[in-house]
């Protein structure tokens, strides 16, 4: 079992199909950095990178793309958002997560961006957070 958001679990999210498709030869469809603070090695930041029906998460130095939006939040949101137990929009409603950058791209996707999911079961189900 990977621990969530370590290098480990990374790599598994690739392995799964969820991970970084390659370069691709157009911007993608949206692209947000994640900070998340509150980890015993630091900060920690990541992109996810949404091309039409998939999103993936790619690993800090990974990403090709300048980020639309920005979202910081803490480990125990970030998890809670990861393992479905809480939502993004209840976060950010609450203030433990906060967004800022272009929020017209976010608006403009949120419908699509509604039904899209970060981890495939078989990961949620073996990750540990």
């Amino acid at each position: 079992m990977a621990r969530f958001l370590s290098p480990e679990w990374f790599a598994e999210l690739a392995e799964q199909g969820a991970g970084p498709a390659g370069t691709a030869p157009r911007r993608p469809d949206l692209v947000v950095e994640v900070a998340v603070a509150g980890l015993a090695e630091g900060e920690l930041r990541y992109q996810l990178v949404v091309e039409g029906e998939q999103v993936h998460a790619v690993a800090a130095g990974e990403g090709a793309w300048p980020p639309e939006l920005r979202l910081a939040t803490d480990y125990e949101t970030a998890a809670g958002i990861a393992s479905g137990q809480l939502s993004a929009a209840d976060a950010l409603a609450s203030g433990r997560a906060k967004v800022s950058g272009d929020a017209s791209a976010l608006y403009t996707l949120a419908g699509h961006l509604a039904g899209l999911d970060l981890l495939p079961p078989a990961l949620r189900a073996a990750t540990t957070f």
